[in-house]
């Protein structure tokens, strides 16, 4: 992982990492917002979703599903989608002045270089 590579470079304290890694999280776009963009959904639907969501507990896809109103695969879609809306940890981090952009670039061509060099590409502890 990238964050500890900077952390066992000195370049980050642990703590810096775990409040951007927290960051990053919060940075996540919801599914109904995706689905809504992507025009997969209205927003009466996503409020609908919501509602009964809450009465569930349950995770909104599935709620979609069951209403009707996605099918598994448009969930799926929707997922894959979300997932991109997560800002880079590089980026968080040269977006809150924890680390300059020559030093990100720096320790990412290195944290590569690093990866490559393992056995089979393999994270090491």
């Amino acid at each position: 992982m990238f964050g500890k590579h900077l952390v066992d470079r000195g370049l980050l304290r642990e703590s810096q990492l775990i409040e951007v890694l927290d960051a990053q999280e919060k940075s996540h776009v919801s599914f109904g917002r995706v689905a809504y963009e992507m025009g997969l959904m209205t927003l009466e639907q996503v409020m609908e979703v919501i509602e009964l969501q809450r009465k569930k507990s349950i995770h909104f896809g599935e709620v979609a599903i069951e209403l009707k109103i996605l099918d598994a695969a448009q969930v799926a879609t929707v997922l894959g989608q979300q997932e991109d809306t997560h800002m880079p940890l590089g980026q968080l981090l040269a977006s809150l002045g924890i680390l300059d952009p020559e030093t990100l670039d720096r320790e990412l061509r290195q944290y590569h270089e690093d990866q490559a060099a393992s056995p089979l590409g393999e994270e090491s502890d």
